[in-house]
């Protein structure tokens, strides 16, 4: 593994030039120091949670409890027909009493409230700490808990995730490791993201997981404290570990770029299990034509290779307006009614 790449004093205008345009992840040291969030959690637990209670309304949030383990990681279960976690909603009141109860375990259970958005569950923290980088538009989540791992997984949004209290180490790898992760299915996870079955990538047992040797010489690291954010580029893979043993706070933005008028920008994790069902039943032979097919129609087929084209006879190779994109995708509604 590699240490991961680090910048200081980033700004907006070199975020949106020299950062998100190169599709690497990068640790912006100290980006939200200044946050009244990261002054609370360097004060301490208590001190902290009194501050996010001075916000909250008392919805319930999406919560997860989970026993101690070598791993201390959410995950699936052994047999991988289930997970090793319970999951309920409760208020932050609720949760955070017992992140103060826990506080006193040498080996707690592990416990989360994960991705509430923060405009939500706790109006107005979010004006009080907005990230530097991005418009009011691009909504915050809070990820709330004391020390646990969520294993390797992507999500198709950029993302900036800043930690806020405690301490976090994160693995990236990229895309292309996907065949050595051993991931689970795209359609039953721990999280709504696609998901490796292998609970630390950094402990894992080699003699079960052979590949993972190749794919973590491909693997950058890095460890953030209170201020610190990273930017994580769609589609890699990324570990995250909350490793301060009570109390870790992240605020990360998801965001796609703007999609046409009128048009969406949802279709790239439907498309991909669209795919699995449309050519798993074929002969090998056949998927290999097919895997080339979509190298050149999906990947490949822009500037020079449709010179031969006349650019107003392009039709799905050119530019797509809201009309056309609409009936492209009634006619594949259309053809998967039975």
């Amino acid at each position: 593994m590699k240490p991961m790449l680090e910048r200081d004093g980033v700004t907006r205008e070199i975020f949106e030039r020299e950062i998100a345009p190169v599709y690497q992840p990068v640790v912006m040291r100290g980006l939200v120091k200044h946050w009244p969030l990261v002054a609370q959690g360097r004060a301490g637990l208590q001190s902290c949670l009194h501050y996010l209670m001075s916000f909250d309304k008392g919805a319930a949030v999406d919560a997860v409890l989970a026993k101690p383990g070598p791993s201390r990681a959410f995950t699936y279960g052994p047999a991988l027909d289930g997970f090793n976690f319970i999951h309920d909603k409760r208020p932050y009141a609720a949760l955070f009493e017992q992140l103060w109860r826990y506080s006193h375990f040498a080996e707690p259970p592990l416990l989360a409230a994960q991705s509430a958005l923060v405009q939500d569950a706790m109006p107005g923290l979010e004006q009080a700490n907005a990230c530097p980088l991005l418009s009011g538009d691009v909504l915050p989540r809070i990820w709330i808990g004391n020390r646990a791992t969520v294993p390797a997984h992507f999500d198709d949004s950029h993302n900036i995730a800043c930690v806020a209290a405690g301490q976090r180490r994160f693995t990236l790898l990229p895309p292309q490791c996907a065949s050595l992760l051993y991931l689970g299915p795209p359609d039953y996870a721990p999280t709504p993201a696609p998901m490796s079955v292998v609970p630390d990538l950094l402990r894992a047992d080699p003699q079960r997981f052979p590949l993972l040797a190749e794919a973590l010489e491909h693997a950058v690291v890095a460890e953030l404290g209170p201020g610190d954010a990273l930017y994580i580029p769609p589609l890699w893979f990324h570990q995250v570990e909350a490793l301060a043993p009570h109390l870790n706070i992240l605020m990360n933005y998801w965001w796609r770029p703007e999609p046409a008028p009128q048009r969406q920008d949802d279709l790239h994790i439907a498309a991909m299990r669209l795919a699995m069902l449309a050519f798993r039943h074929l002969p090998d032979p056949e998927r290999e034509g097919w895997r080339a097919l979509l190298g050149h129609y999906v990947f490949g087929a822009r500037d020079e290779a449709l010179a031969h084209i006349p650019e107003g006879q392009r039709h799905m190779l050119g530019d797509v307006d809201a009309a056309f994109d609409a009936a492209i995708r009634q006619d594949i509604v259309d053809r998967m009614k039975p």
